[in-house]
């Protein structure tokens, strides 16, 4: 048994040998397999130059009407009916819209039945003066002829008699000028001031009434109005804008660190954030405070000169450019020629075919390009990283 294990272990290895016979031709014996040699990429390679490096921003915002009054209503209230929908073009004192004023009609006339009813109180009251003055006038006037005819007919030597007429003639002359005197007052002031707060109410409800009606406040375009039939609003509280498009503006709302940046009177370059069109130019109008004298949050962009009407939509995304800051005649590098180690900004130069790193002071950056301060001179080679 154990010659016929071994017989077989020898008929495989002589398979196996002829088997490395017949593959093995293409490799020589000991010859190790070739390795392709790596490919070592060429590094880019720059020249110092001499020219202007532009700083500029790009900012987006939306195209606003530069001239806006809200729309409200002036006391609180339910919409009955709107008569104008949002687009759709005013002029100052349109009627927009109109409240419910059934109650205040029926508190109308109560106050104006009150007036009514006062007025024919102080009415009457006038009348009674008036026929009780010319009375008192009469009876006055009487009196006196009464009393004169007394003191003519009595003697040089007035009896008692005489006397004691004349005095009771006199009294009653008084007492006729007395009731002059008091109906010369006229009536009781409470009627008139009765009277006058009737009609005050009467005037303010009626002035309630007409602030029912919402009317535009300026000529333009009803850009957005909100309110529906049945809605209740609130006094002063905005529901709709009225806008003249005839004069756009861009608003954006920027952070503080980007506002440190910019300046009033900047100019700028406008145009469509998505679709390409005409490039308009323009300037920063004002910034919010403390950097500028917006009274609002917002950055305010203007047009050097207004678009054609029609040729953006309030709403529109747009994207303006503003030069921060330039400078002509400067070294400049592309920013990737530019390393950094450890806080250090260094270059590598060739001199020679000497290979150096020249640390370098770097200064304005835009548009690719970083402006070399210190460190390199112009036509220098520089090898990128």
């Amino acid at each position: 048994m154990r010659v016929v294990l071994l017989l077989m272990l020898g008929l495989f290895t002589l398979t196996g040998c002829a088997s490395q016979a017949t593959f093995g031709d293409a490799i020589t014996q000991g010859e190790p397999t070739a390795i392709p040699t790596p490919v070592v990429p060429s590094k880019p390679v720059y020249q110092v130059e001499r020219g202007k490096i532009v700083y500029e921003r790009r900012f987006f915002g939306r195209i606003t009407p530069s001239v806006t009054e809200e729309v409200a209503f002036a006391i609180d209230g339910r919409v009955l009916e709107i008569l104008v929908d949002a687009g759709a073009d005013v002029s100052q004192g349109d009627v927009l819209a109109r409240l419910n004023i059934a109650g205040w009609e029926n508190q109308l006339l109560d106050a104006e039945e009150e007036l009514a009813i006062a007025a024919s109180i102080l009415e009457s009251a006038e009348g009674k003066v008036r026929y009780d003055s010319q009375r008192a006038a009469l009876s006055l006037e009487m009196a006196q002829l009464k009393l004169d005819h007394a003191i003519a007919q009595a003697s040089e030597e007035a009896s008692s008699d005489d006397r004691l007429e004349i005095n009771l003639l006199t009294l009653e002359r008084d007492l006729a000028l007395v009731a002059v005197d008091e109906l010369a007052s006229g009536v009781d002031p409470q009627l008139r001031f009765d009277v006058a707060r009737a009609q005050k109410r009467v005037d303010e409800i009626k002035a309630t009434i007409a602030k029912a009606e919402l009317v535009a406040p300026m000529s333009g375009r009803l850009v957005n109005f909100s309110p529906d039939p049945g809605e209740p609003v609130l006094a002063y509280d905005p529901i709709g804008l009225v806008a003249d498009l005839s004069v756009l503006e861009i608003t954006d709302d920027m952070s503080p660190e980007d506002l440190s940046e910019l300046n009033e009177g900047m100019p700028l370059l406008i145009k469509r954030a998505a679709l390409p069109g005409n490039v308009y130019s323009g300037i920063i109008a004002s910034l919010p405070a403390p950097y500028g004298l917006a009274t609002d949050e917002l950055v305010h962009v203007s047009f050097d000169e207004q678009p054609p009407l029609g040729e953006f939509d309030v709403g529109d995304r747009m994207n303006y450019t503003v030069v921060i800051e330039e400078r002509d005649d400067v070294l400049w590098l592309p920013q990737s020629a530019i390393r950094q180690f450890s806080g250090r900004n260094f270059i590598v130069v060739r001199n020679e075919g000497v290979q150096q790193r020249v640390d370098v002071r770097l200064g304005l950056e835009g548009d690719g390009r970083v402006e070399i301060l210190e460190g390199a001179d112009e036509g220098q080679t520089v090898i990128g990283p």
